[in-house]
C-alpha cells in the first residue's frame, strides 16, 4: 500500500504531513478534499469488511491510517514463533529448488519483517558490528538452506560448505539451481540413449513365425558370404524347417510346393547337395547314397579323374 501511494503522489496524506490549506482559499480547499476522499477509498477498498466499518466516519485519510497503525501496526514474539515453526518444517520435498528456496526466503523475509534485526543509528561505531551481524545473518540462513536440501545434493553441498569464505545464500542457491539443470540434463540423455538402444535391439530381432526359430540380424559377415567381385552379400533371414538350410521358408520351398516350369538347378553347389542328399539319405546317417548323383554326372566325374 505505501509502494501505490507513493507511486501516485499521495503517501503525504496519510503520513500526516500534508498540513489542511486555510479556509479562506475556498479553491484549495476543494482540490484536497477530492484528493482526501480518493486516498480514503483506496484505504477502504483494500480493507476487510469489518474492520472497514470501524473506520467508515474518520474524515481524513491520516485518521484512517493511524488508527489502522496502533491497532495492527506492530509485531508479537507469538507471530515470530509461528513462523520460525513453519521455518523449522519446511524441506524440499518433491519441490524444485527454484521453488523451496523462494518458499525460504518469503519466510525469512516475514521473520525481518516482524523481528528486524539490530544496527547502529549513531553511525560512530568503529567496530563495524553492523556489518558483523548481516555476515551471522546470511551465515545462518545458507546453513539452513544446505541442511532442508534433498540428499541428491550431498556432494555439492559439502563443497560448498567448506569454501572460506562462505558465500551468500544467493550464491549457494545458483550453484545448487546449476547443478538441478546439469543432473536433469544427464538424466534426459541417460534417457535417450536407453531408448536408442532398445529400438536397436528391437530392429535386430526377427520374431519365429511358423514354427521357426528367432534369427538375429548381424552388421558382419563371414568371408564365406563374400562373392568373387569383393561384396558382400546379405545374410539372409529365411529358414527352411523341412530342408535344415537357410535361404528360403517353408512357404517356399520346392520340394513340397513343386519345382518351376524351366528350373535348371541351384546356383549354389553346396546348398543343392545339402538339400538333395537331406532328401534321399538316412536320418541318423551322414553318407550320401549311391543314386544321389546322375550318371551323366558320374561320367563327367570319371573323365576329370582320369585327366589328373
Amino acid at each position: 500500500m505505501f509502494i501505490s501511494l507513493s507511486a501516485k503522489n499521495k503517501l503525504r496524506f496519510v503520513d500526516g504531513s500534508l498540513v489542511i490549506p486555510n479556509k479562506d482559499k475556498p479553491e484549495y480547499i476543494i482540490a484536497w478534499e477530492r484528493c482526501n476522499n480518493l486516498v480514503i477509498s483506496w484505504l477502504l477498498a483494500n480493507l476487510d469488511n469489518i474492520v472497514k466499518k470501524s473506520v467508515l466516519f474518520f474524515e481524513t485519510a491520516a485518521d484512517i491510517w493511524k488508527d489502522l497503525e496502533e491497532r495492527f501496526g506492530y509485531s508479537s514474539i507469538t507471530q515470530v514463533c509461528a513462523l520460525e515453526h513453519k521455518l523449522a518444517e519446511t524441506t524440499q520435498g518433491t519441490a524444485s529448488v527454484f521453488e523451496f528456496y523462494t518458499q525460504l526466503k518469503t519466510i525469512w523475509d516475514e521473520i525481518n519483517d516482524a523481528h528486524p534485526l539490530p544496527h547502529c543509528t549513531c553511525h560512530k561505531c568503529t567496530c563495524n558490528l553492523t556489518q558483523k551481524i548481516r555476515t551471522r545473518d546470511q551465515e545462518q540462513k545458507l546453513i539452513q538452506f544446505m541442511m532442508k536440501l534433498n540428499e541428491c545434493f550431498s556432494t555439492v553441498r559439502g563443497n560448498i560448505l567448506m569454501t572460506q569464505p562462505l558465500p551468500k545464500v544467493a550464491q549457494a542457491y545458483r550453484i545448487i539451481a546449476h547443478e538441478e539443470r546439469h543432473k536433469e540434463v544427464a538424466q534426459l540423455y541417460s534417457h535417450n540413449e536407453s531408448l536408442a538402444f532398445s529400438a536397436a535391439d528391437k530392429r535386430n530381432f526377427k520374431p519365429h513365425q511358423n514354427n521357426q526359430p528367432p534369427i538375429y540380424q548381424k552388421s558382419y559377415s563371414s568371408n564365406k558370404s563374400t562373392n568373387l567381385t569383393g561384396n558382400k552379400r546379405p545374410s539372409s533371414h529365411y529358414y527352411c524347417t523341412h530342408c535344415k538350410v537357410p535361404g528360403h521358408n517353408i512357404e517356399r520351398c520346392f520340394k513340397i510346393h513343386g519345382f518351376p516350369p524351366g528350373f535348371k538347378g541351384f546356383k549354389d553347389r553346396r546348398v543343392a547337395v545339402v538339400s538333395h542328399s537331406s532328401e534321399y539319405s538316412d536320418p541318423g546317417s551322414s553318407e550320401i547314397k549311391a543314386d544321389s548323383i546322375t550318371t551323366e554326372q558320374f561320367n563327367q566325374l570319371l573323365s576329370l579323374l582320369q585327366q589328373q
